[in-house]
């Protein structure tokens, strides 16, 4: 867990990031995937080097 509270998980394939409020976000096979804190999917696209850069940052 980081200093905002956000848990990081990475592997060779899959970065995946909860969020503090409960929001996830995750880039797997090149997509990038976010859900609500209820587990709703918001976002669902190709992950940009942006979105990899940002969560491996976390």
């Amino acid at each position: 867990m980081n200093a905002a509270g956000d848990k990081v998980e990475m592997s060779d394939d899959k970065t995946e990031v909860t969020h503090a409020d409960g929001t996830k976000e995750e880039i797997e096979n090149g997509r990038l995937e976010v859900k609500d804190a209820t587990g709703r999917t918001i976002v669902e696209r190709p992950a940009t080097a942006e979105d990899i850069a940002r969560l491996q940052a976390l």
